[in-house]
């Protein structure tokens, strides 16, 4: 596939599910996804295959749920995919 950006982070990250326009080879999307709690939109995500992460799944999870609901309380659109701070 030919994605149009490549996200590189020693952070975990979140990739939207279905999308096509970034990648991040770097990290394995183990840990189970995220579902935005207002419009379904499903989120992998997970740790650098190198780095790993200093942060729980768990914690990851609520950081990105926290982004998520932050995008509708401003009106504004998920993005593709978001360094966590892990």
């Amino acid at each position: 596939m030919n994605y149009k950006a490549k996200l590189t982070s020693p952070n975990p990250v979140a990739i939207r599910k279905g999308q096509t326009e970034t990648h991040s080879p770097d990290h394995d999307h183990v840990w189970k996804p995220v579902t935005c709690t207002v419009c379904q939109a499903e989120f992998f995500i997970g740790p650098n295959r190198i780095y790993g992460s200093s942060s729980t799944e768990g914690e990851c999870a609520a950081e990105l749920q926290a982004l998520l609901a932050d995008d509708h309380q401003h009106d504004r659109t998920h993005h593709d995919s978001s360094n966590l701070r892990g």
